[in-house]
């Protein structure tokens, strides 16, 4: 990709309306809404949202303004709502996004109000759809069935039960890079051994391979001898993984917004917010095997993971920064590419283009 996908905000902005609205992309997580009347806003690709756990149980998600003057409904987490109500005119709408109250609508005292349930659609609906604790929207409706986008992953994942995965805890970081050489530092293995001198000893070069791909999405897996502490010991594993598994690092991104990597004894997913060309907010989330998300029997065990996971990503922070600052010289045209390692990073390349041609 040139130099500008890196550096221009006439670059971010193209990507805001042509790549992230057509695509499935990661939007939130359940356990951010996990009762009813839990509200979180979010902002994909530009857009103001809502993630909004209803009153039956169901997941949705609403672009975050009246329909009325455009007022931003909710501005932080919320919990126990009954309704949404506008600051502005106080209009009113249903967890369901239905109309519920209109003050004044008709003129002085004559209120338009409705029962819940009952109303006019009043919120504009984002289609969206739920996968384990994973949020995904469409903003424009036009990408395909969230199975279809999921099942090149799912279809490597087999022998790992998610269901008892459970969320532990989340690290966050500020970055002074484009969003996108996050996501490609993470499917180039080829920095491992330089990078990373705790993770190439507990998982070798010799041990490791050039990333695969499969349309959008990528993967790659090695396997580490011995387990050691924040990798694989002292917390339960996935119920009934083969004896490889249990020795196996996996790891997946499907294009364009989720990185995702499973250990024996836990599940990582790497969430990140462009905030502008330069700068990235990235989220590691964090999920361990039943309790040992958060029992105090593996309070030491689960501290060593978010320690090992906080200095790996710190390691890659400082690499990627430096990749941002390349960016903006003429002596970098694209780069002289490893005929082994760097297919994915041409793939990726390729994805980009034809979803901005």
């Amino acid at each position: 990709l040139p130099n500008a996908a890196y550096t221009h905000v006439e670059f971010l902005h193209l990507e805001n309306e042509q790549l992230f609205p057509k695509s499935w992309v990661l939007a939130g997580f359940v356990h951010q809404i996990a009762h009813p009347g839990d509200v979180v806003p979010v902002i994909i690709a530009g857009n103001p949202l809502l993630l909004v756990h209803d009153d039956d149980g169901q997941i949705r998600v609403f672009h975050n303004v009246c329909r009325h003057r455009g007022a931003q409904l909710v501005e932080s987490p919320c919990i126990g709502l009954k309704f949404l109500r506008c600051p502005n005119h106080h209009w009113s709408y249903g967890l369901d996004g239905r109309f519920r109250n209109r003050p004044h609508f008709f003129g002085p005292d004559k209120h338009d109000t409705h029962s819940k349930g009952q109303g006019p659609q009043g919120l504009r609906r984002c289609r969206s759809g739920v996968w384990h604790d994973l949020i995904f929207i469409n903003l424009d409706g036009s990408a395909g069935p969230l199975d279809d986008y999921l099942r090149p992953m799912n279809e490597r994942m087999v022998g790992y039960d998610l269901s008892s995965v459970n969320h532990a805890g989340t690290l966050e970081w500020d970055l002074r890079c484009n969003w996108k050489l996050v996501h490609e530092n993470a499917i180039e293995p080829y920095h491992v051994f330089a990078v990373h001198p705790g993770l190439i000893k507990f998982g070798p070069m010799s041990g490791r391979r050039a990333s695969e791909f499969d349309a959008h999405c990528f993967y790659n897996d090695y396997q580490f001898p011995v387990p050691e502490s924040g990798r694989g010991l002292g917390l339960p594993y996935f119920p009934d993984v083969s004896e490889k598994q249990s020795r196996q690092a996996i790891w997946f991104h499907l294009f364009p917004s989720l990185t995702l990597e499973i250990f024996p004894d836990q599940m990582v997913v790497w969430q990140l917010f462009p905030l502008s060309p330069e700068r990235t907010r990235e989220r590691i989330h964090v999920y361990l095997i039943g309790d040992a998300a958060t029992s105090d029997k593996f309070e030491r065990e689960r501290e060593q993971v978010f320690a090992t996971w906080q200095a790996l990503n710190d390691e890659d922070v400082i690499i990627i920064e430096r990749m941002q600052q390349g960016r903006r010289s003429p002596g970098f045209d694209g780069g002289v590419l490893s005929p082994y390692w760097d297919g994915s990073i041409q793939h990726y390349a390729r994805l980009m283009a034809a979803a901005l041609s």
